[in-house]
């Protein structure tokens, strides 16, 4: 929960100041984080009779909570239906013969064999960019973009990219790491062994600056049971 100072206050939560410090016409806020399955989070506890207290007596206009059900099945009588939820089912969205300049996805065996790291981090930056573009569906992949190098300098990397076209399924919704693993799974049986495929997820926005951590996966067409993953994190 992020809420102001007089907010914070009252509640009487531990949390910690969030946000850069001294900023110029901005009011302070505090972040308050509460792990429900802490053992501190028992009926009794001194942890959980505090969160009650604020709730009943500080934080007490309605709020929208969003609940992810990990699991396939609902337990009967669900406790969630007494509170009126409204379900929602993400859907995939597809996108088929997207016309791409694409790099090679391939690592020149030479920088793995030297274990040359400085030209494999450049590499795997040049790959992932490319992989972000087509995810933002940008134009600076198309095999005839034109755009002008005022605006933009990017170009797609290596000497010799190929004109080809990838297909992008999306999902956006609260999934969880078994959801995703079973897909990740999905995909490795349904695709051949000399096809490469790329898998992303990228969490929910924790800040205003809209950062969020982002993993993604990537096997490239000439490498058997290699793999290369990218994880970055949010600097909030």
């Amino acid at each position: 929960m992020f809420v102001d100072k007089e907010t914070y206050e009252r509640a009487g939560l531990v949390g910690k100041p969030y946000g850069a410090k001294g900023g110029r016409g901005s009011k302070p806020r505090w972040m308050v984080t509460y792990n429900l399955r802490d053992p501190s989070m028992l009926r009794g506890r001194k942890g959980y009779d505090r969160l009650i207290y604020a709730c009943k007596s500080v934080f007490t206009q309605p709020m929208t909570w969003l609940f992810c059900n990990s699991t396939t099945q609902i337990p009967n009588p669900d406790p969630l239906q007494k509170f009126s939820p409204t379900a929602c089912t993400s859907t995939s969205s597809i996108s088929q013969d997207i016309a791409v300049l694409q790099p090679s996805l391939d690592v020149d065996p030479e920088i793995l064999s030297e274990n040359d790291r400085e030209s494999l981090e450049y590499f795997a930056t040049e790959v992932y960019e490319w992989f972000s573009l087509i995810r933002l569906g940008s134009s600076r992949v198309e095999p005839r973009d034109s755009i002008d190098p005022y605006l933009s300098r990017y170009s797609v990397p290596g000497d010799d990219p190929k004109e080809s076209k990838v297909c992008k399924l999306s999902w956006e919704g609260f999934m969880s790491a078994q959801w995703l693993r079973g897909l990740l799974m999905d995909v490795l049986v349904a695709c051949p062994s000399r096809t490469w495929f790329s898998l992303s997820a990228t969490s929910f926005s924790k800040s205003v600056s809209g950062n969020s951590d982002d993993l993604t996966i990537l096997r490239p067409p000439s490498a058997t049971g290699r793999y290369l993953m990218w994880e970055t994190k949010s600097s909030d």
